[in-house]
């Protein structure tokens, strides 16, 4: 078999064989120009009939996976055909990405490197514009979000992230019971009510019918929503925002402290703010032993301490009841301790406790929600920001769900026996 033959079957390109392979230098680059000859077999690219016969034909060359060290290019001869239905059009090839010059097993080898790569390293890496890159990698994902499922999901989970300058909120819409699990739907603008509706669109009515439960901050907007949208929905509130809230409350009891105390007392309190609302558990060394000094010697701020560790509590119960009784305890530890923080806290958490008690009935992974606005902060960061704000949207949903999953070896698309 000779070598033109071995590089046919290689290509795997049917209709197509390879006439030659010419190597060119321009600088540092080396590029193949393999030539390829073809069948008499035609596709019309509008109704896809197979014809016979050519109206016209001109010279094409498009890029290709890299042979070894060098830049593939390939020539071949495109043709327009005469259909009998809509006349002369450009045939299809089904090898070819529509509209560009550019192979699809290379459009997917640059959509598969978007995800584990920046857009500059993909150009880099495969000698490609900035742009055409980005344009492969946003088609990729609009094309993989379009194919997703929606059904079988009945808990959601919505959180905000801050965008940009000011405040600026963006919401994150994810799925936290599915057929992939835990997964992220969708990201848009603003955190009001009439803000989700363009999601409420998308998810369809009858499946918001079906949502169960909701996982949420106490935004008001969020509730509503939510409420207005899914009539068997129970709210149940994240136990990460709630404690934000107590720390908040710790804080403002350190700062009442430092106010009121004297020269010495400051000293002990400055710079304690973050091994304060730090866990105990997860103190370690000079740390632990600065904790236990500043509690020693301040009765208040060692009560708020005591309370905020055991608060975390809450949400290990299973029955309501057992639920509420810590509730009550809790609140009773609060009497004649003059933490004004805290008193404001506890009616905040009377004002929403069939949220936190919803989560006695129903266990979801609470820590998703959070993981995820981390991961959507953490991709904005390695882009040092998008100029393109859908294109920003859809790579936060890729990296958070089961499209951003890194597939470098597709089936074959083609078969050339």
């Amino acid at each position: 078999m000779q070598q033109r033959d071995y590089l046919t079957r290689l290509l795997g390109f049917q209709g197509f064989n390879v006439l030659k392979v010419e190597i060119d230098q321009e600088g540092d680059i080396e590029k193949a120009i393999i030539t390829l000859g073809r069948s008499n077999e035609y596709i019309c690219s509008n109704c896809g009939r197979k014809l016979h016969s050519a109206h016209s034909s001109f010279t094409q060359e498009v890029r290709h996976l890299h042979l070894w060290r060098y830049i593939t290019i390939l020539k071949f001869e495109k043709v327009k055909v005469r259909c009998p239905d809509c006349g002369v059009k450009v045939e299809n090839l089904d090898f070819l990405e529509k509209n560009k010059r550019i192979t699809k097993e290379l459009t997917h080898q640059v959509s598969e490197l978007c995800k584990v790569m920046t857009i500059e390293d993909v150009a880099t890496f495969e000698h490609l514009n900035w742009q055409t890159v980005k344009e492969i990698d946003k088609k990729a994902i609009v094309k993989a979000q379009a194919g997703r499922t929606l059904e079988g999901i009945n808990v959601l989970g919505v959180d905000e992230i801050s965008v940009g300058h000011g405040h600026n909120y963006w919401h994150l819409i994810s799925s936290l019971e599915g057929a992939n699990g835990p997964e992220m739907l969708y990201v848009g603008e603003g955190r009001k009510e009439e803000d989700l509706k363009p999601f409420w669109r998308c998810f369809g009515k009858e499946r918001a019918k079906k949502i169960t439960h909701g996982v949420m901050d106490m935004a008001k907007g969020f509730i509503r929503s939510f409420r207005s949208h899914c009539p068997s929905i129970k709210i149940i509130y994240d136990k990460f925002h709630v404690m934000r809230h107590l720390l908040n409350a710790l804080n403002e009891v350190r700062k009442a402290e430092f106010r009121r105390s004297g020269k010495k007392m400051k000293g002990l309190l400055c710079g304690k703010k973050f091994i304060l609302l730090k866990r105990m558990s997860n103190l370690r060394g000079d740390a632990r032993k600065a904790l236990k000094g500043l509690l020693s010697v301040n009765r208040r701020i060692y009560k708020a301490h005591l309370l905020k560790e055991s608060f975390g509590q809450l949400w290990s119960y299973r029955y309501k009841g057992a639920a509420v009784r810590f509730w009550d305890n809790w609140k009773e530890q609060l009497k004649w301790q003059r933490l004004e923080p805290y008193k404001k806290f506890t009616a905040m958490i009377d004002r929403h406790m069939d949220g936190i008690l919803g989560y006695c009935d129903k266990k979801v992974s609470l820590g998703y929600i959070e993981g995820t606005n981390l991961k959507a902060r953490n991709i904005i960061r390695r882009a040092y920001g998008y100029r393109d704000k859908e294109y920003m949207k859809l790579k936060i949903i890729q990296g958070c769900s089961s499209i951003g999953v890194f597939r470098p070896y597709p089936f074959p698309l083609h078969h050339n026996p």
